[in-house]
């Protein structure tokens, strides 16, 4: 039978039969076989195939960098929103680009000179300083790369640092910082006026046509918010300890008990005075030896204002050994005299606070909260116990929340939380917490789970009604709908004026004629850049507008307060050629690399990609 397959085969029967099998194969299966990307490969840019590891390795780099720079390790979604993988890949698909190109142009390191490079390289150094074959190997394997990736990653950086000097040399063109300059330093001063609302205000009524018609196209302004109708019982150390009652045997004892806790050191109040002039100091050396009061000493040389109050101080919390031995030593309102860095120094203590013992009345407030805390942070696991088992059976939760002395609050909460601040045991920094999960519970849900703040903290709640947000009608919110429309008519009104004045100005019209017509102040800037004024006169708005126009221009802002100011540029005054620009500093120095990367970014373009999808999503987590 073998033998009779054998001459079949040599037949031109299965010559022609074979033909047609392989041009099926080559129209049909080939593309599937040889064109498709492998699951070992993420793209292909051109001839050059981007490996899953080296995508992976990549990319988790990236991760680690973003989660220390932002303090969150992003899911695999806020990765992809964040443009992480897309980025990944692109410096890859570059890379590529960059080798196709080195290919062509021959370009490349020898053994010998990569070699030499890491042998050079002091991260592979033993301990003699000297390239340490066991150290190579050692941090290769910590950073994930085998010996023949190594070498292949630098005959890129090779080949990258080639083509990149083909640009060596390239500066920013004159022209270029020539424009820098004038945007930076090019000044322009106006005069101008802040159109006054009174002027304009429209108190007249609208239709009712014209009402219904504003209502209409502006009915976003006027919808409800959802509110959330809740009972909130917070259970935290503060809240309990609001219905502790303290005794005055255990304020006593308590007292007794930590006793040294409310010892306090003595505090001098200590100035000083520079003895630097020779009049000024023979004086005080007199005073000193005479006894004599230092007030009377500084009026009589006249240098009460020199007299530097330090402060009051603990002998402890001073760091100038010499000044403290000597502020300790005198009585109160005594004075002495030191040497120091600056010359003698004349030392006065106007008071002292003496220490020693608090007294059990001036501290009692002190202990009696102390003791609340405790007694609360004592009770919370048990009040807490008893409050889930209470909602666990479907029970009120009242008498054990009055048992324990907490309060149980009935809010309307919408998202913005404003509600939460007359929950004082509630802190600032919870509320969106508190918030973001009463508006999670489903309104059908018979149970609603505690909300965890943290540190023994928990706040309980009842939802007892929805209000879903709704398109409020018309009579319910008349008075807000008839203010708005006033509003607009007046911003109408100023923005009309304005428009007009701006008119008679481009026709020679004067700006002190034109604010005494309106009742306006006129006013005159200094000279100011792009971003304004520094005291914030000409602010950024009306800046850009300003510089929208040459000499003489005019024109009108209307700010983000909603003020209408009309301008007129009064001068125009241009950068010097030789004035410092550090927008264009800044640009030329990285303009050799921004060429560059344009450089890069066009051979990318210029060469094909195709994206393996499929090992993609699985390599960032998708799938």
């Amino acid at each position: 039978m073998l033998d009779n397959l054998r001459n079949f085969g040599r037949s031109w029967v299965a010559k022609i039969f074979l033909a047609i099998v392989i041009l099926a194969v080559a129209g049909f299966g080939l593309p599937s076989i040889f064109l498709d990307l492998n699951t070992n490969t993420v793209a292909r840019v051109g001839d050059q195939n981007v490996t899953a590891r080296e995508f992976d390795r990549l990319y988790r780099g990236q991760l680690n960098q973003f989660a220390a720079q932002t303090g969150i390790s992003p899911s695999a979604q806020q990765a992809l929103s964040f443009g992480l993988p897309n980025a990944t890949l692109a410096r890859l698909a570059n890379d590529a680009a960059i080798e196709i190109l080195a290919r062509r142009l021959d370009l490349g390191a020898s053994e010998d000179r990569l070699a030499q490079l890491v042998r050079q390289d002091p991260s592979f150094a033993g301990a003699l300083g000297a390239f340490d074959r066991n150290a190579f190997i050692s941090v290769l394997r910590q950073a994930g790369y085998t010996e023949s990736e190594y070498l292949n990653l630098q005959r890129k950086v090779a080949k990258r640092e080639q083509i990149g000097l083909m640009l060596d040399g390239v500066t920013l063109p004159q022209f270029a910082a020539e424009i820098a300059n004038s945007y930076e330093n090019d000044r322009r001063t106006i005069e101008f006026i802040e159109l006054n609302p009174v002027f304009f205000t429209v108190f007249e009524e609208p239709s009712e046509e014209e009402l219904s018609q504003f209502f209409a196209e502006n009915q976003e302004r006027f919808r409800t918010e959802e509110t959330r109708l809740v009972r909130l019982l917070p259970l935290t150390p503060e809240a309990l300890a609001q219905g502790v009652a303290i005794s005055e045997a255990q304020i006593e004892a308590e007292y007794e008990r930590t006793a040294a806790n409310y010892v306090t050191v003595e505090q001098r109040r200590i100035s000083q005075l520079l003895l630097n002039d020779e009049n000024t100091r023979e004086v005080f050396e007199a005073g000193l030896a005479e006894g004599r009061d230092f007030v009377d000493l500084i009026t009589e040389a006249g240098v009460e204002t020199n007299v530097s109050p330090l402060g009051l101080f603990a002998q402890a919390q001073l760091t100038d050994a010499a000044l403290a031995q000597a502020a300790f030593a005198l009585p109160e309102g005594g004075f002495t005299i030191i040497p120091g860095a600056l010359g003698p120094r004349a030392i006065w203590v106007s008071e002292i606070v003496p220490g020693g013992q608090q007294p059990v009345e001036a501290v009692r407030d002190t202990i009696e909260q102390s003791l609340r805390l405790a007694a609360g942070r004592d009770q919370l696991l048990q009040a807490y116990d008893d409050i889930e088992e209470a909602r666990a059976a479907f029970q009120p939760i009242d008498p054990i929340a009055e048992a324990y002395g907490l309060g149980i609050y009935e809010i309307e909460l919408t998202r913005s939380g404003a509600a939460l601040d007359e929950v004082g045991t509630i802190p600032p920094s919870a509320r969106d917490s508190v918030v973001n999960q009463v508006f999670a519970a489903s309104p059908e849900a018979s149970f609603t789970p505690a909300i965890n703040l943290g540190s023994n903290r928990a706040v309980f709640f009842e939802l007892i009604e929805v209000q879903p947000v709704r398109d409020q009608s018309l009579d319910e919110v008349r008075d807000e709908v008839i203010a708005a429309w006033q509003e607009l008519q007046t911003t109408n009104a100023l923005l009309t004026a304005a428009d007009e004045m701006v008119a008679q100005l481009d026709m020679g019209g004067d700006m002190f004629s034109l604010a005494a017509e309106t009742g306006s102040i006129p006013q005159a800037s200094q000279a100011f850049g792009r971003n304004g004024t520094s005291d914030g006169t000409v602010g950024p708005d009306l800046a850009r507008a300003a510089f929208a126009g040459g000499q003489d221009a005019a024109g009108h802002v209307q700010t983000a307060e909603g003020d209408v100011i009309v301008f007129q540029v009064t001068s125009v005054m241009p950068a010097s050629p030789g004035e410092t620009s550090q927008v264009a500093d800044s640009i030329s120095r990285g303009f050799a690399d921004q060429v560059f990367a344009g450089f890069v970014e066009g051979l990318r373009q210029d060469t094909p990609i195709r994206v393996n999808e499929q090992t993609f999503s699985r390599l960032i987590g998708l799938e």
